[in-house]
């Protein structure tokens, strides 16, 4: 997934998307865009496990 870079670096390392960029070789258009999609994902995926988790209850 190409997204998870970005994601990690960002959110967890807090890194300036700049500095991912340089790092991962790309534009920083590519990380904003790759950080936009990721979160879009994650987001979709979380409302699955929540839907999960209120129909097993």
């Amino acid at each position: 997934m190409k997204q998870r870079e970005p994601i990690m670096y960002y959110y967890f390392e807090e890194m300036p998307i700049k500095e991912i960029a340089r790092l991962l070789n790309i534009t920083e258009s590519t990380v904003k865009t790759r950080l936009t999609r990721g979160k879009e994902l994650l987001k979709n995926k979380l409302v699955e496990v929540e839907w999960e988790v209120l129909l097993n209850e």
